[in-house]
């Protein structure tokens, strides 16, 4: 049972009070404006990362004339998930926030589109986030992913492979959906000294020790040997992420002038002229690459293929093709670099 939670800053010792403006401070700086002072959508599992974030939310909120909500999505996995779903109702009672909840059948989903159960989840609990947004107009989807969070998702991706600076692991703001996670420079430490400050439960989800998920197998096995070999592991990967956004702010304007000179081709494609690529170093040739294939539609562009288009370019092969997914080609020509869909019967030889 939930006996009284703070309604305000005030209410709290000034060490967490301080906290909560430090977390509000970060997540200010990420997606540039007040965001407790708007409507704000918060997904609350009952954990104590969500529980924490509910909770700073309504301080931060009724300092700065916002307003929460609240959403919480039962998968259908567990059946303690019936409990989680009513001490999230419960937290939201006391604090008098509006609640959606909903359940899921997540291994239906699953088995019906050949996909995994953690992929599936999160599909459908994107899903509802976005319609409750809709339905509250909600500026912000506050989400409780926090600094452990982040260096296991830095972790995983270098195990997949992931190139940079996606390797620098996930966004605190993604202005497409609306999302961002305010808690990405804070520990899981001291939002459980967070909520232990004032007594405020919160649930255990067990299935957070099955080794049968990847990203278990990586917090529980893989991360204790990193902060063993240095306690500031997770310092460090905030800053790889800081430098990483740096960085890609940095490419983004860079690319942007680059794409803004290729040329429409007759043929319906897009050509990159060589007096353009001459003189762009490769490094930004290659993201110049892969935001043109993008924008031809869906299929996503491998690294080593984009290194071989790269190479057929400085080597002027010219009448040779690299093909990516989406039946998307690259011819290269006297001119330069063509980017086009084709359809398979009209493919021709030469290719890379």
């Amino acid at each position: 049972m939930i006996e009284k939670l703070p309604r305000s800053l005030q209410e709290l010792e000034p060490k967490q009070a301080r906290f909560c403006l430090n977390i509000e401070k970060f997540g200010n700086s990420k997606c540039g404006s007040e965001f407790a002072a708007r409507p704000v959508l918060v997904g609350v599992s009952g954990g104590i990362d969500s529980t924490a974030l509910l909770v700073i939310s309504t301080l931060l909120t009724s300092k700065s004339g916002g307003r929460v909500f609240c959403a919480h999505v039962d998968h259908g996995l567990r059946e303690a998930s019936i409990e989680d779903a009513r001490f999230v109702a419960e937290l939201c009672s006391i604090l008098q926030i509006p609640l959606e909840s909903v359940k899921i059948d997540v291994k239906r989903y699953a088995a019906d589109n050949s996909i995994g159960l953690e992929e599936a989840g999160r599909i459908l609990r994107y899903d509802f986030f976005k319609s409750c947004l809709n339905k509250y107009n909600a500026d912000f989807l506050l989400l409780a992913h926090h600094l452990d969070d982040l260096s296991e998702d830095v972790v995983m991706r270098l195990i997949r492979g992931a190139g940079w600076p996606a390797l620098a692991g996930m966004d605190a703001y993604d202005s497409k959906r609306k999302l961002l996670r305010p808690l990405l420079s804070t520990s899981k430490e001291d939002l459980m000294a967070f909520l232990n400050s004032f007594g405020c439960p919160w649930r255990e989800d067990e299935s957070n020790h099955s080794m049968d998920y990847t990203r278990n197998r990586v917090r529980h096995k893989i991360m204790p040997l990193f902060y063993e070999e240095n306690p500031s592991f997770g310092s460090g990967i905030l800053r790889l992420k800081n430098q990483a956004e740096l960085d890609e702010a940095f490419w983004a304007c860079e690319v942007d002038k680059t794409v803004s000179r290729v040329e429409d081709d007759d043929s319906g494609g897009k050509l990159i002229p060589c007096s353009i690529l001459d003189n762009c170093h490769q490094a930004l040739r290659m993201r110049v690459y892969k935001v043109i294939l993008d924008s031809l539609g869906k299929g996503h562009a491998l690294a080593d293929s984009l290194f071989r288009l790269d190479q057929a370019y400085l080597a002027r092969k010219s009448g040779s093709v690299v093909q990516f997914p989406g039946d998307k080609e690259v011819a290269v020509s006297k001119k330069g670099l063509l980017f086009k869909v084709i359809k398979s019967i009209d493919r021709v030889d030469g290719k890379v």
